[in-house]
């Protein structure tokens, strides 16, 4: 019996009934009546699931945390596409975005800036550092890393911006100017709302 499964044409075959050639006429009915049943059953089966992936997209949830996160990833998805080639993810493209605006920012001070939490920061930073992208000084308290760019990480920045600016106005064109905009004030309005509790 042919069975469409995901989308795929899938042969599959069932057992036979088990009456052996000396069985009555009545029971060899009654039995393939009920393997064509049991066919039949199966069939319906295998197409309920077929229908139930297909209609199994992207939900709008009832959760504000998981709605976030579901934009959270496709956005991320996006801009790693533009930027992903270069080696860097897009935590550590902004994080050299923050530094060559106010050079010398602490890995607290950029944690707080970029909204991340202090491991994420460290971590973020110490790729940056090993990419040759930024260097970091010991300030006046030893337990300080300041952090500026160094000129491959200043040339990297200029080389990704056309990529990274591509990226904003394919977000822009997907969503619509305005609705980008709006979106962008309405999710700084929460950070900053819920960070500062």
């Amino acid at each position: 019996m042919r069975l469409y499964q995901r989308g795929r044409l899938v042969e599959r075959h069932f057992a036979n009934t088990g009456a052996s050639p000396g069985t009555s006429r009545r029971s060899r009915q009654a039995g393939e009546g009920r393997a064509l049943g049991t066919r039949r059953a199966a069939e319906l089966t295998v197409a309920c699931i077929y229908m139930y992936s297909l209609a199994m997209k992207l939900q709008s949830l009832p959760c504000y945390c998981a709605t976030l996160r579901q934009a959270a990833r496709a956005v991320t998805v996006l801009y790693e596409e533009v930027v992903g080639d270069s080696g860097l993810h897009a935590t550590q493209y902004t994080a050299l975005q923050i530094i060559e605006l106010a050079p010398n920012l602490t890995t607290t001070e950029l944690a707080q800036a970029i909204g991340i939490d202090q491991t994420t920061a460290t971590r973020t930073l110490a790729l940056i550092k090993k990419g040759g992208l930024a260097t970091d000084t010991v300030g006046s308290d030893r337990r300080q890393r300041h952090w500026v760019l160094t000129p491959k990480g200043q040339a990297q920045l200029r080389r990704l911006r056309p990529k990274w600016e591509a990226a904003q106005e394919a977000f822009e064109k997907r969503l619509g100017r305005a609705e980008a905009a709006a979106l962008k004030k309405a999710a700084y309005l929460a950070a900053s709302k819920l960070s500062s509790q």
